[in-house]
């Protein structure tokens, strides 16, 4: 039985023993977190003496797996206690007094602001990190040499009294309850107690720190060396991606609830559901860098389309037929464009899981998506609306790369990981939006609408800034300009034809979606 022990400790002390390393993070525990208006919150809340809940605190005899807590210069030193509850209060704190999240207080309002530029000319906005490390009555005597001619002499005291308060939040004292254990299951279970108010987010890392509990060192030394090797290959992917995929190719379904049969399983059973899983993440994003043209996870308007691919794959013991790899592109783009996994992602995922278990399982998958899609094919107000996170955007990517489309100004085959800040890809707008803007009769929608976004480079996009098209576009290849589906007539290059344009340029590219989805769609668009 653990013994439970409790104290109270203020800020100060507990971030000098966190930067120390007297404090430390065991695996179960996730990253950090937190935004940064979360962390000026909580600095508002020390300053007005709310409550802010307990540290909780682990004092084993032998260390589990850590964590790195990336603090303060002894963060490789042994820690003493490990955090069950707190470490993202704490790290916030830590990042707001060494000025990483750097938040500003306006002496006069008594409010927070994380800093930007149009602070800087209002001298009543003063930093948290400088009122706590210099002290109140030294940043007080400056602010009250800039504002002498200014304020009265009772109003630059109130300001003193305001300021020694923030200066007070490192003597804010948290009450610390310290559980003494062995019992790694114990402790497992607590940590779940105490983390278990919360939505489907919470329910991943729950998971996660049973499987840290079943299979020591899965999170800091497999997800994590994982996640690295996936962030150099331009996917930024997170570990509770990596734990849905994980439940899903050893249960044969994504949700984190029903996992009591894998619990069960021994270390080297759990590594080997791992290995899989891995193999096949790997797989995924290879097949769809080789084979789609996605070469980054920013081109992926939903990361939950993926695990439907990577259990498939996790299956498969011999190569994909081609096929077989028209078929599941075919299914991953008509799933995303559709938005499929936008709503009960859970739900539907589970159903593309159980048509993988069956003996046609991509006729299986199209079939789930026809449920919610009566026609595959695309219209051209579907192609309508702003580019910004516009879920066309990858595929009509992918088409153009199918066309082998360069760059219209340097030639290079566009790609998102080109080298070299001349060579990067950008969304430019083919009629610029200042020409647009300058002319009065367009509206943002009009001039961000995705059929006025091309693929260029970043020497490009610079070298075109305010230039009308009619006046760059006839110095570029026709081949580079139809890979893109730029309309060829040059009356439509002209400013009072862009609706014209717009038009033109958005059938072209729905044609090319309706063309490019049947040929990958053989046997399966129109059934």
């Amino acid at each position: 039985m653990a013994k439970l022990e409790r104290t109270d400790k203020p800020v100060s002390v507990l971030l000098e023993e966190l930067g120390e390393g007297t404090l430390g993070l065991p695996e179960i525990q996730r990253s950090y977190v937190w935004n940064r208006s979360q962390a000026r919150d909580l600095v508002d809340s020390l300053y007005r003496e709310y409550p802010s809940g307990l540290i909780l605190l682990w004092k084993p005899k032998e260390l589990p797996e850590l964590r790195d807590t990336a603090l303060g210069e002894n963060n490789k030193k042994t820690p003493d206690f490990l955090i069950l509850d707190g470490q993202q209060r704490l790290t916030s704190l830590a990042k707001v007094l060494s000025g990483e999240i750097d938040v500003y207080f306006n002496v006069e309002e008594e409010s927070f602001q994380i800093y930007s530029r149009k602070l800087k000319a209002n001298p009543l906005w003063l930093s948290v990190k400088e009122v706590i490390s210099e002290g109140a009555v030294n940043v007080w005597m400056k602010l009250q040499q800039t504002l002498a001619s200014q304020v009265s002499q009772p109003k630059l005291n109130e300001y003193l009294q305001k300021l020694a308060n923030l200066e007070k939040i490192k003597e804010y004292r948290y009450p610390v309850m310290i559980i003494h254990t062995d019992d790694y299951e114990e402790i497992t279970e607590s940590f779940i107690r105490v983390n278990s108010r919360g939505t489907r987010l919470r329910e991943a890392e729950l998971a996660m720190a049973q499987l840290a509990f079943h299979w020591p060192g899965a999170l800091v030394k497999e997800f994590e060396s994982a996640l690295d090797d996936y962030e150099q290959a331009n996917y930024e992917l997170e570990a509770r991606f990596l734990m849905r995929c994980f439940v899903a190719v050893s249960t044969g379904q994504c949700r984190f609830r029903y996992l009591s049969a894998l619990w069960k399983k021994s270390p080297t059973e759990l590594e080997d559901i791992w290995k899989r899983t891995k193999k096949a993440v790997d797989h995924t994003i290879n097949f769809l860098k080789n084979n789609a043209g996605i070469e980054s996870s920013d081109w992926i308007p939903s990361i939950n389309a993926l695990v439907p691919l990577v259990v498939y794959l996790s299956k498969k013991q011999t190569p994909l037929t081609d096929d077989e790899a028209k078929g599941l592109l075919f299914w991953f783009f008509e799933a995303t464009i559709h938005g499929r996994f936008t709503g009960s992602p859970e739900t539907k995922i589970d159903q593309d899981l159980k048509a993988i278990e069956s003996a046609d399982p991509i006729n299986g998958m199209v079939a789930n998506l026809r449920r919610d899609v009566p026609s595959f094919d695309i219209t051209s107000e579907m192609a309508e609306g702003k580019y910004q996170g516009h879920s066309f955007l990858p595929l009509i990517f992918a088409i153009s790369r199918g066309k082998n489309a360069r760059d219209w100004f340097t030639g290079t085959v566009l790609s998102s990981t080109n080298v070299g800040p001349e060579h990067q890809l950008e969304l430019h707008h083919i009629f610029p939006r200042a020409i647009l803007k300058e002319s009065g009769d367009f509206k943002t929608h009009e001039i961000d609408d995705i059929a006025n976004i091309a693929f260029l480079s970043q020497k490009a996009n610079r070298t075109i800034l305010k230039s009308k098209p009619e006046d760059y576009l006839h110095n570029i290849e026709v081949e580079r300009l139809k890979a893109q589906h730029v309309p060829m007539d040059p009356n439509l290059w002209r400013v009072d034809k862009f609706r014209d344009f717009i038009g033109e340029r958005r059938r072209l590219i729905t044609d090319a979606i309706n063309e490019y989805m049947r040929e990958l769609g053989t046997g399966y668009f129109d059934v």
